[in-house]
């Protein structure tokens, strides 16, 4: 926990070089599998396609979902991407590709679990709807991702699923002097 933390409170320092900083939590649901739920962040540089590509950071876990208050599997996401809004107008509704490379980790509860794999790397393309609403803070993204497999079969934990879906809402801060 210290260290999803800490590098929260790196990722907000990014705000001084951000036009925007996106901060709010990601309702995810892993198809056939376990709801996750957990903090993002996003952030857009100044000096670099400001109104079209983004920074972030994720932290998904089932501790906050299907794993809270029942006997399934902790699993935790760390993902970092990069996301690409489409279109050059600002407009409230934009399409957005983006690619997620994280790590998720599988904890031990019981004993019958001891010969699962505990441990997997992430990479997944996704492709969403976002809303951002013009008089208030908010920004909604709605989106799909497929998680491509890095190792064979038998070597992912086995609550490893490709298919995705999520829902993120954020908080805006705007640092730039609209």
């Amino acid at each position: 926990m210290n260290k999803t933390l800490s590098l929260l409170l790196c990722i907000l320092s990014f705000g001084m070089f951000a036009q925007k900083l996106d901060v709010g939590i990601r309702i995810q649901k892993t198809h056939g599998m376990y709801w996750e739920n957990g903090i993002t962040a996003q952030y857009q540089f100044k000096e670099f396609k400001p109104n079209n590509f983004l920074v972030g950071f994720s932290y998904i876990s089932s501790r906050f979902g299907t794993a809270m208050g029942s006997n399934a599997l902790n699993q935790d996401s760390y993902i970092a991407n990069a996301t690409w809004l489409f279109g050059k107008k600002v407009k409230p509704f934009k399409f957005y590709g983006r690619l997620n490379l994280g790590y998720l980790t599988v904890e031990k509860v019981a004993d019958i679990f001891a010969d699962i794999p505990r441990s997997a790397f992430l990479f997944s393309p996704e492709f969403g709807l976002g809303y951002r609403f013009e008089k208030i803070p908010l920004n909604l993204n709605l989106g799909a991702g497929y998680y491509l497999f890095t190792g064979e079969d038998g070597q992912t934990p086995g609550t490893f699923m490709p298919l995705y879906y999520h829902l993120d809402i954020y908080y805006t801060i705007n640092f730039s002097k609209e």
